[in-house]
């Protein structure tokens, strides 16, 4: 009996040993399942905003989020208007500044002008027959070929130059307008010099030194040459240079009597509305006679003073 009981208490004991490992071993593995749990997705919880996080946080005195090392940076803007004269007047020769010569041409559209506002288009005459530039809506120039486009065009001279350089500022205006208007060649054309002229503030037509005009044929001698000098290149105050290249011959050149003159040769005179100091080139197919009417132009300007020379551009020359 003594044996028996024993034996049952050894098996209660051993029941109540493995019971509370079973509990020990399901605590655990609960434990375990609830954190892994956790480290997934997390079940949302309703949960309500105090009076404090519900309004609109202050951005007064926030900062803005400063870039990673790997991530874009912003540039800050170079402090051009800081470098010496002597470095901007460099800049503005490499931007605006080229040795061939550079058509200036404006389309007929103007509304008010101011200074400032005088940028036109300009284009290198390389690529004056081939290509189109459009100008802003304004009264600025630009540049619109008159002929169909031909079939094989010239490339576009790779350095162009750049007049939106003027509109950065008034001052960066000021100092680069000399470089572009005083040190450049231009060349006009009959049908729009006139016009493209005019779109300029006197300040800026002042400052041209030089400037070359091809004429086509003998009729355009008498159609537009008058009114472009008399109406334009009269107002360049500063003009040093007028390169007349004559492409077609005269009609009558070798059948004028010895000392006559033709009609067209006559049309030189208008050369007299030229300011003071100006010196003709003529180039191409020049006649004797009309080599002659600009020689002699040329001598009354270099003997009469400015009052005599302004009074002669209002007096219509003797023609023979």
């Amino acid at each position: 009996m003594a044996e028996q009981s024993e034996g049952q208490e050894r098996s209660h004991f051993t029941r109540r040993l493995r019971s509370r490992r079973n509990e020990s071993v399901a605590s655990s593995h609960g434990s375990s399942l609830s954190a892994s749990r956790r480290t997934g997705l997390l079940t949302p919880e309703q949960s309500t905003l105090t009076e404090s996080q519900a309004t609109e946080p202050d951005h007064g005195d926030a900062q803005m989020p400063q870039p990673n090392d790997g991530g874009p940076s912003i540039a800050k803007p170079f402090p051009f208007m800081e470098l010496p004269a002597e470095l901007r007047i460099l800049v503005y020769y490499m931007a605006l500044h080229r040795d061939e010569p550079i058509l200036l041409h404006a389309q007929r559209a103007t509304p008010e002008k101011s200074e400032e506002d005088d940028v036109p288009d300009i284009v290198n005459e390389a690529r004056s027959q081939a290509t189109m530039r459009s100008g802003r809506t304004r009264e600025l120039p630009h540049y619109m070929p008159l002929l169909p486009r031909p079939a094989f065009a010239p490339p576009a001279p790779e350095d162009a130059i750049v007049p939106a350089i003027l509109r950065l500022n008034q001052q960066t205006y000021k100092e680069a307008r000399q470089v572009l208007y005083g040190d450049n060649v231009f060349t006009l054309r009959l049908s729009s010099g006139v016009h493209t002229l005019s779109t300029l503030h006197q300040r800026s037509r002042s400052l041209i030194k030089h400037v070359i005009l091809t004429i086509p044929s003998h009729h355009d001698i008498l159609d537009g040459f008058a009114d472009l000098v008399r109406l334009g290149l009269r107002y360049l105050w500063g003009l040093k240079t007028f390169k007349i290249i004559l492409q077609a011959s005269l009609p009558d050149d070798g059948r004028i009597p010895s000392g006559a003159t033709s009609v067209y040769a006559n049309a030189f005179h208008i050369l007299r509305w030229l300011p003071k100091g100006c010196r003709v080139i003529l180039e191409g197919n020049v006649s004797e006679v009309v080599r002659q009417v600009v020689t002699e132009e040329g001598r009354l300007q270099s003997v009469l003073d400015d009052t005599g020379y302004q009074k002669r551009q209002h007096q219509m020359p003797e023609r023979h």
